[in-house]
């Protein structure tokens, strides 16, 4: 039996937590912020998708031992609400 590519017709299409910790590392470099100086930062996301039967996401993550941890997953079906939307760093815990 062959390795079959698994077909990309299910790919989601929207926001991505990879597309999310891109942003944040995007964020940190533009910022000036040595890699040094990222562990323990928290960050959040959260906006409008469209992949039924979700109209909303938020994720947050964090920089743990070298790496971007997602801490939060949540897709909604009736939406985000105002003060979750956009993009933005959380105070260290």
């Amino acid at each position: 039996m062959q390795n079959q590519v698994p077909n990309d017709d299910g790919k989601c299409t929207h926001f991505q937590p990879a597309d999310f910790t891109a942003l944040v590392e995007k964020h940190l470099h533009e910022s000036g912020v040595p890699e040094s100086d990222w562990e323990g930062r928290r960050f959040h996301w959260g906006g409008a998708v469209d992949s039924p039967p979700f109209k909303g996401l938020v994720m947050q993550c964090k920089c743990k031992d070298g790496n971007w941890s997602l801490t939060k997953l949540d897709r909604r079906k009736d939406g985000i609400t105002t003060e979750e939307e956009g993009f933005r760093e959380l105070p260290r815990l």
